[in-house]
């Protein structure tokens, strides 16, 4: 149970202490008067997600402090923590700082807003009109069973599991997609390796071919220049060897008349010499070229072979010997995850058995519970003036084409909540058909279906304070008297906080705290104060009668006070 409140600078509350005892504390005051705030506090107590706009205007920092006495499963998930639970009471303190990161404490020790949402649940169960908003939602009926059935341990159990299953399945794929990419790499090298290495490539061969293809390609010119040029030195008529012959058969016979001249004639022969070699050579060689198109096709066809590999691998031949040196040793190195592969399919197998073994005791609890959580619904509605009223949870299975589970020859799916599909039928009128409750259940019906459930749910869960916010609403007359007496039944058992706008509730509290707003230094603070019965009458009477409390109204709330007593 919570023991007590204070509230910081925390939207308009300045400084704001408050005190709940056991049994069923009310809560009331006009609207807008700030009992709103006071809710978002206590949300702020047991998880919710903090905001600056929470931060009263001119301050820098709203604080929310609560105390409560601990629930019956507090200790165990405080040891799981590894929180120490201290004295009688927790201390939970939420710090919202206008300029930094809001802070968590529990008993003094910094806490994490995930922790204390887990813990939030089994100190404190809000009950509001969102939880109306979730009976609107089929999907969320399930949940309710689930409470009913007291599945939260195997719930999470499965959840957890779930969870591990549907990251061990992303893992699985992703592993079978980096399989699939190696292979189709390794497949790839093997396949450029194959197409360099059978072409046996070499740069010696290269620019062998590059001088072969500029022979081939000019062979007419070379043939005819050289020829041409061997004439005109060599064997032609007038040729240049053969004025060296007639000069030196000149000047031959003279040097026995002149000595100097041994060295000129020495010269002359030598150039003779070696034009006649050269004459001779390039003979030689216009003889030796020939023009040769299939040799020139076969050479190009070649060079074409390096040109196209080259620019394939990386635009030269180092380039292209560095690129087969990597993928090859990358082809050598390669490590095959068949086995990992195997392992993981074997942890998915694995997972979904005991998945489907959990969904399968998940269901049996919900088809045993089903029909009785039904029959004391009927029951609460009936207490709560909604006469005959026929309610049924009605559970299916999640079927699909696509699912990895049969059962009784029908193919299931499984969900976050395993494989049934839960939704409330309801029938306001006996004899009519019952239809699903989020469709023709009117606000005040569903107002009633909550608190039903609730009431026959808080047997089972032992959070230690329950807070209802307004669940009176589409309600009124007998109903609303009804409804309190309720929501008396359930203080025996647990503290209860209701904020109702109802005299015929708030009569039923043991505890009345009115929720105003005052001026002070010139702006305006939301207090709370713990009502007098003298007070608790005139403000009984203010919610029968409105602004003005008359002789009238007071009386009736001395009677509905009456009424309201144990």
């Amino acid at each position: 149970m919570i023991s007590r409140l204070h509230i910081s600078d925390f939207a308009i509350v300045s400084d704001l202490n408050v005190e709940f005892f056991p049994g069923m504390n009310i809560l009331s005051g006009e609207t807008g008067a700030g009992k709103s705030i006071i809710i978002g506090a206590l949300n702020l107590l047991v998880g919710e997600r903090a905001q600056t706009e929470m931060i009263r205007t001119g301050s820098e920092m709203a604080v929310v402090e609560g105390y409560f006495k601990p629930a019956e499963k507090t200790a165990a998930i405080l040891k799981q923590l590894e929180i120490d639970p201290g004295g009688e009471f927790l201390e939970i303190r939420r710090e919202i700082r206008r300029n930094a990161s809001s802070r968590c404490f529990l008993n003094g020790q910094m806490f994490t807003v995930a922790d204390l949402k887990k813990l939030g649940a089994e100190l404190v169960d809000l009950v509001g009109q969102h939880h109306q908003q979730l009976l609107l939602d089929s999907a969320n009926h399930i949940g309710f069973l689930d409470d009913f059935a007291g599945n939260h341990a195997s719930l999470e159990k499965y959840r957890e599991l779930y969870k591990r299953y549907q990251n061990t399945k992303t893992e699985l794929a992703e592993l079978r997609r980096k399989i699939a990419r190696e292979k189709e790499k390794m497949e790839l090298y093997r396949f450029q390796i194959q197409e360099i290495d059978a072409v046996r490539l070499s740069s010696d061969e290269e620019d062998e071919l590059n001088r072969e293809r500029q022979l081939l390609e000019n062979a007419e010119t070379l043939r005819t220049s050289y020829y041409g040029i061997s004439e005109q030195i060599y064997h032609g008529e007038g040729s240049v060897t053969e004025l060296l012959n007639n000069a030196l058969s000149v000047l031959e016979p003279l040097k026995k008349y002149d000595d100097s001249l041994e060295e000129t004639l020495k010269s002359i022969k030598s150039s003779l010499f070696n034009l006649q070699e050269a004459g001779r050579t390039l003979e030689s060689r216009s003889q030796e070229i020939e023009h040769d198109p299939q040799r020139l096709s076969e050479v190009e066809e070649r060079l074409d072979t390096y040109y196209n590999l080259k620019k394939k691998y990386g635009g030269s031949l180092e380039e292209l010997f560095r690129y087969r040196e990597e993928i090859g040793k990358a082809k050598d190195s390669f490590q095959d995850s068949s086995d990992q592969l195997s392992e993981l399919e074997e942890v998915v197998e694995k997972s979904l058995d005991q998945l489907w073994s959990l969904a399968d005791r998940l269901s049996t609890a919900r088809y045993k519970s089903a029909p009785k959580l039904s029959k004391k619904v009927e029951k609460e509605l009936a207490n709560l003036l909604m006469g005959k009223v026929e309610f049924e949870v009605k559970i299916s299975s999640n079927e699909s084409s696509s699912g990895e589970y049969e059962k009784d020859g029908t193919i299931l799916a499984l969900g976050p909540e395993g494989y049934d599909i839960v939704e409330f039928l309801f029938s306001p009128n006996p004899g009519e058909e019952k239809k699903p409750l989020a469709k023709i259940a009117s606000g005040g019906e569903l107002s009633r279906v909550l608190l039903a459930i609730k009431t026959i749910v808080s047997g089972k869960n032992k959070s230690s304070c329950l807070i209802f916010d307004e669940i009176d609403s589409g309600i009124g007359g007998k109903t609303a008297s009804a409804v309190g007496r309720s929501l008396q039944d359930l203080s025996k058992r647990h503290q209860v906080l209701v904020i109702t706008h109802l005299q015929q509730i708030a009569a039923f509290g043991e505890n009345h705290y009115l929720v105003f707003k005052e001026k002070s230094n010139g702006r305006m603070i939301t207090q709370i104060k713990k009502l007098t019965l003298k007070q608790r009458k005139e403000e009984l009477g203010r919610m029968i009668s409105g602004e003005k409390i008359t002789e009238l109204s007071l009386k009736q709330a001395e009677e509905l006070l009456e009424k309201g007593k144990r």
